[in-house]
């Protein structure tokens, strides 16, 4: 087994001057590899949390490792992959008995939240509060530290881990983030269950009074095991629209781990994840990986053809997309484009065209560019041999009869403001004051549809049109946190 993690200063945190409140580890081993990240939240109730990640992490490699040595592995022994939602959780259908198994398992969370509270709580007693911290925090969360009140509120955070051992495997988590594992045949899943608690800004913590119900587990014993499995901290999922675009990510580390050194694989990360945070959540962002170097190289054809697919898609949902808005120009033209209204609608068609056959584009090249990874013949450009006979037109700058008549300026319509796409993009939301965890004081947010990093550190490069951004994380305050 190898293994590399790296944690980054979000973009937001480095305008603001804060420190990165994320933290990760790794380490391999003959009777243990373990990956941890952990995430300190971002509002000012939770001023140490970048302290709080950072013991959650030491103390869940020492219970952790404290476990293996001594739990039976005959609990886990031939047991087929099994996964538990928090018990806490609204989503807990197929809940099953817990086995000793599970027992030995919950055991192993108390003891991680009672130690990370006893830490936090020395740490409080050794570390008066500091002058900048008097300066920025609201005094109500002064005076609950001062009198003791509230601790593991002040150092809360997320936190995330996986286990492999010659004998089982297990992975838990508490609070936001995703885990994505690939096996032997290119297939990628979510093991962990997710806790739908975990909504835009609010998430479950180490910090809550029932944490230790909030805990989601799977394990496995039956032999089998990911080729990679990959923690990452929200700012990483933050960044990408939909969830198979952070696979795809993913997939390109993995075939960089499969071809370069560990050392160069960990250089490209610690170059790319700054560039993924100021295109996209620009939040702190961090990333653990334990990865089988024997099995994946073997595994990178069924990755690649899973990219190969995954654009197809990309491209036949763009081509409708195309077809639609060349069927909406067919008719303003035929209307006339006679009144202001049509004028700007028709703009808007031109705009949505033009970055269609843009994006279009792109898609292509990298369908051509996987096709050549799995030695087929590459596919011809878009606009010489379209996919699905959809016919890129060549959108005229024309200025309609009407245009003459109409005073025409730009369009700024009133719903621009509620994040209604336009012109290929969505546009942003405004952000709301809010004292909540994790990217609570990001400044905006943005999904990135893909990096195609190639080489990973080569995110910089990607081309602008595969870069959209979104509407940002939505504020909406908590309960004082509690979810």
């Amino acid at each position: 087994m190898q293994c590399l993690h790296h944690s980054c200063q979000g973009e937001s945190h480095k305008a603001t001057d804060k420190v990165c409140q994320d933290a990760s580890y790794s380490a391999c081993g003959p009777d243990l590899s373990i990956a941890i990240v952990c995430d300190g939240h971002g509002g000012s109730r939770y001023f140490r949390s970048d302290v709080g990640a950072q013991v959650a992490t030491e103390v869940t490699r020492q219970c952790v490792g404290t476990f293996v040595r001594e739990v039976d592995p005959a609990l886990f022994g031939g047991k087929p992959f099994t996964r538990k939602a928090a018990p806490a959780s609204e989503a807990v259908e197929g809940l099953t008995k817990d086995t000793l198994a599970d027992k030995s398992l919950r055991q192993l969370f108390s003891s991680i939240i009672y130690n990370w509270r006893l830490q936090i709580e020395a740490h409080a007693s050794r570390t008066p509060l500091t002058d900048e911290e008097r300066a920025r925090v609201p005094s109500a969360y002064l005076d609950d530290f001062a009198r003791g009140h509230g601790l593991e509120k002040t150092y809360g955070c997320t936190l995330m881990c996986y286990a492999f051992t010659p004998a089982f495997w297990l992975a838990f988590h508490i609070g936001d983030g995703k885990c994505i594992a690939f096996d032997q045949g290119g297939q990628w899943s979510e093991p962990i269950p997710w806790d739908e608690r975990c909504f835009l800004n609010k998430t479950t913590s180490l910090c809550d009074a029932e944490a230790l119900s909030e805990f989601r587990y799977c394990y496995c014993g039956d032999g089998t095991h990911p080729v990679a499995i990959f923690l990452g901290s929200d700012g990483i999922d933050d960044s990408f629209g939909q969830t198979e675009n952070m696979v795809n990510f993913y997939i390109q580390i993995v075939k960089l781990l499969a071809t370069a050194t560990p050392q160069e694989a960990l250089q490209n990360l610690c170059d790319t994840l700054p560039e993924l945070s100021r295109i996209g959540s620009k939040d702190d962002m961090s990333v653990a990986c334990i990865y089988d170097e024997a099995l994946l190289p073997a595994a990178g054809q069924a990755l690649t053809a899973w990219q190969k697919a995954h654009v197809e898609q990309e491209i036949e949902a763009l081509d409708r997309r195309i077809t639609g808005l060349q069927a909406n120009m067919v008719e303003l033209e035929a209307r006339g484009v006679s009144c202001r209204k049509d004028v700007i609608d028709y703009r808007y068609v031109q705009k949505d065209l033009e970055q269609a056959y843009s994006t279009r584009r792109d898609l292509v090249r990298r369908l051509e560019k996987f096709e050549r990874e799995l030695g087929l013949v590459p596919v011809a450009d878009a606009s010489q041999s379209p996919a699905n006979g959809v016919q890129e037109e060549v959108v005229q700058e024309e200025v309609v009869q009407a245009e003459d008549e109409v005073s025409v300026s730009q369009p700024q319509p009133s719903d621009l403001d509620q994040g209604e796409v336009v012109q290929g993009y969505s546009c942003p939301l405004g952000q709301e004051d809010a004292d909540e965890r994790d990217c609570a004081d990001a400044d905006e947010a943005g999904h990135v549809d893909t990096v195609e990093v190639g080489r990973v550190g080569e995110a910089s490069s990607a081309p602008a049109s595969e870069t959209k951004p979104v509407e940002d994380n939505l504020q909406t305050p908590s309960e004082d946190g509690q979810v």
